[in-house]
């Protein structure tokens, strides 16, 4: 077991086993909400419901490649999640509002709101998003899990402090009081293309931020065979099979 969650309501624990990894969260007439698609199993007396969304947030959600619809689970007894190859992280809210990278969202206590939250168009458009980028906003008091390429840790910055990473998915979480923006590697042109490195994402502080910068060996070899890096979890489509879903 590693990684387990704490609070004051359902909880949730990241399991390990045979080289997979999956979450178990144990309710005791409690209330948590699942990414759709995300449920394995569950024991005890426990009801599933899901909401009709609204036309907006089916709109909102087919613009972010996101799920519209996110069951709830109440009752009392053990859930099991879908498992990855990929890993899973559980982090407190802490009342606070977060922006969570395009399909890391897995779960979460029912205290915790969950939303939708446009990215800057230039933000968008100089990380190759296109004009419309939407994430996941989640905002309140309790747990919430995530989905991971690798092992992830969580870093503080302080005012002014920034942190600054390449690719998409080395960041999966960030306060909503961060600073994010996209920019070039080096002051000039000519600089940024000598470097080899691409447009850079910035994180400037203060606020809190989690952080994948590695990926386990399965969710490596996922993406090498095109799986989506955003989305180590087994059951997502490979890059090439949304693309068509999505043209068609």
């Amino acid at each position: 077991m590693v990684n387990p969650g704490r609070g004051t309501m359902a909880e949730f624990e990241v399991m390990e086993l045979e080289g997979v990894r999956f979450v178990r969260a144990r309710l005791r007439e409690e209330t948590i909400r699942i990414e759709a698609g995300a449920l394995a199993c569950y024991r005890g007396s426990i009801r599933l419901h899901a909401a009709i969304p609204s036309i907006a947030t089916v709109v909102k959600a087919s613009l972010s490649e996101e799920n519209s619809v996110r069951p709830t689970l109440t009752g009392s007894g053990d859930v099991v999640l879908e498992s990855s190859v990929g890993g899973f992280h559980v982090f407190q809210a802490g009342g606070e509002a977060w922006i969570l990278e395009r399909g890391a969202y897995w779960a979460s206590d029912a205290g915790v709101a969950v939303g939708v939250y446009r990215e800057r168009v230039m933000n968008a458009f100089w990380a190759g998003d296109g004009l419309v980028d939407y994430a996941t906003r989640i905002e309140g008091e309790g747990q919430v899990v995530v989905t991971t390429r690798g092992p992830a840790e969580e870093l503080l910055l302080g005012p002014g402090e920034t942190f600054a990473c390449e690719a998409r998915g080395v960041v999966i979480a960030r306060t909503a009081g961060i600073q994010y923006r996209i920019r070039r590697p080096e002051r000039s042109y000519l600089g940024s293309w000598l470097s080899g490195e691409r447009a850079l994402r910035v994180y400037t502080g203060p606020g809190r931020l989690v952080l994948v910068e590695t990926p386990y060996w399965g969710a490596f070899l996922m993406e090498k065979l095109g799986a989506r890096p955003e989305a180590a979890n087994a059951t997502r489509p490979p890059a090439e099979a949304a693309e068509v879903n999505k043209a068609s």
